[in-house]
């Protein structure tokens, strides 16, 4: 089934273009663990431009456990995520999964 998953974060005021590097390692990470989805990191203008978010878009929960698996296993990918935690204000990390009803 297709989905669209959205992960939103609030990032530090000062370090915005920073995220926006960290995002797009991971978005090149994610690639290669998720080939079959289309992958996007963006930040928003107006309103709080210091947040980013990641978007995944395709089937989901078709052999993403080991997916997954190799890509949290993966020394780059843990390496951004500890720089993504120095940039993120904590506690602003908001989830959420689509399901596309209509294609």
């Amino acid at each position: 089934m297709q989905a669209i998953y959205t992960r939103t974060i609030k990032v530090k005021d000062d370090m915005l273009g920073e995220a926006m590097e960290i995002g797009k390692g991971l978005a090149a990470i994610r690639k290669k663990y998720y080939p079959k989805h289309n992958i996007y990191f963006s930040f928003q203008i107006g309103g709080d431009p210091r947040t980013i978010r990641e978007t995944v878009i395709g089937p989901m929960f078709e052999g993403d456990n080991d997916s997954d698996a190799k890509m949290s296993a993966d020394k780059k990918y843990q390496k951004l995520q500890m720089q993504l935690k120095k940039v993120a204000v904590e506690s602003t990390i908001k989830d959420e999964i689509r399901f596309i009803f209509s294609e």
